[in-house]
């Protein structure tokens, strides 16, 4: 996460926690007010984005949602806040939710060696580091936790890019993905070290597609999406919601339907969704609703260096406790999913432009910052 990424999300979770905080009930409008000019002043400053919608979700009060801008560049329909658009990232908790779940179901370990389930001649290539092979070594929880050394798909050979510019609207199989990193680079380190890699949970949607019988899609729709009721979220979408979504940008490129493509079927970060159905999975998640036992969760979020089995820890503090989630950054798209465990608050934000681009004084930052924790 970039610092201007880490500074844009503590100002909307510190803005949340005085929301919700009973020290603020009676300030919580004009901390409404100054969240809606937040808002406001992130859509301005990014003028190649259309639209930033944010939303808060609590237990003691109504949620709050907030949409600025329209659907598209060229486009005069106002955002409701309901539309949907590709999380990105945060698809990664989805897949860690399932594989924990088949975990409790004793339908494999963490600690299994990824070569029990997968090609072991294609594990030796991707660990190959500094003439060495660590096959032998590497677990299902190395693949959770980035810490496989295997190198990122999406990191080299402008694999996005040339996408978009030879076959925008191509499918790719999850195989042909794991033939990228095999084509484009070696392995990093060896296991046991932490770098961030999307190949690593290619790798476990394949696991887990051979453990359940089932595509990675039905999968999450079998685990999380239907006992949840999410009505807006699906790893598989039709080409359909194309025309309903919120578009997506990399400076004036309308990358909408190419990322919808490129990340079809992709659990390293294609699920379409939207603010409300991820506030809603947040929640269940983080309360341990979707798991059997509680220690479950808590391996989920056991961080080390900032990670967990597939969840981001933000911040610590003594007064909200652990925030946490997951960013998402694809071609088009840059959001954020944070949950805030002692308050129990999800917030969750967007906006239709490319992470490279998007920018956010800190001048303004610093100060909303500083004047929402001397509330509290």
């Amino acid at each position: 996460m970039t610092g201007d990424s880490r500074l844009k999300f503590i100002l909307i979770y510190s803005i949340c926690c005085c929301l919700v905080h009973p020290k603020l009930y009676a300030q919580s409008e004009s901390l409404q007010k100054e969240l809606i000019s937040l808002s406001d002043e992130y859509l301005r400053i990014n003028p190649e984005a259309s639209g930033v919608i944010a939303s808060v979700s609590y237990p003691s009060a109504d949620d709050w949602k907030y949409s600025t801008g329209s659907v598209g560049r060229d486009e005069d329909t106002a955002l409701s806040g309901n539309e949907r658009f590709i999380a990105a990232s945060i698809t990664k908790t989805f897949v860690a939710t399932c594989i924990l779940q088949q975990e409790e179901e004793g339908l494999l370990s963490i600690n299994d060696k990824v070569i029990q389930y997968l090609d072991e001649s294609t594990i030796k290539k991707l660990t190959e580091y500094n003439g060495k092979s660590y096959e032998q070594e590497l677990t299902l929880e190395h693949l959770l936790r980035h810490t496989s050394g295997i190198f990122d798909y999406l990191n080299k050979g402008q694999v996005h890019l040339n996408g978009y510019k030879n076959q925008p609207e191509r499918e790719y199989t999850l195989q042909e993905r794991i033939d990228f990193a095999l084509e484009l680079g070696a392995a990093t380190h060896k296991p046991g070290k932490y770098g961030y890699s999307n190949t690593n949970y290619i790798l476990l949607g394949i696991i887990a597609e051979k453990v359940d019988n089932a595509t990675i899609a039905d999968i999450i729709d079998r685990r999380i999406v239907v006992p949840l009721g999410l009505k807006n979220t699906s790893l598989r979408p039709s080409d359909d919601v194309i025309p309903q979504m919120l578009k997506g940008y990399y400076t004036d490129w309308d990358l909408t339907g190419f990322t919808l493509h490129f990340n079809k079927l992709n659990p390293a970060g294609g699920i379409l969704t939207n603010v409300d159905d991820l506030s809603v999975f947040a929640r269940a998640l983080f309360q341990g609703k979707l798991f059997e036992s509680k220690v479950t969760l808590q391996k989920m979020l056991d961080f080390k260096k900032g990670y967990g089995l597939g969840v981001m820890l933000f911040d610590t503090s003594k007064k909200t406790g652990r925030v946490m989630g997951h960013s998402g950054f694809d071609p088009g798209y840059t959001c954020y999913l944070a949950y805030l465990e002692d308050l129990d608050i999800t917030v969750v934000t967007v906006i239709n432009q490319s992470e490279l681009v998007v920018k956010m004084p800190a001048f303004l930052i610093v100060k909303i910052v500083h004047q929402l924790k001397t509330g509290l």
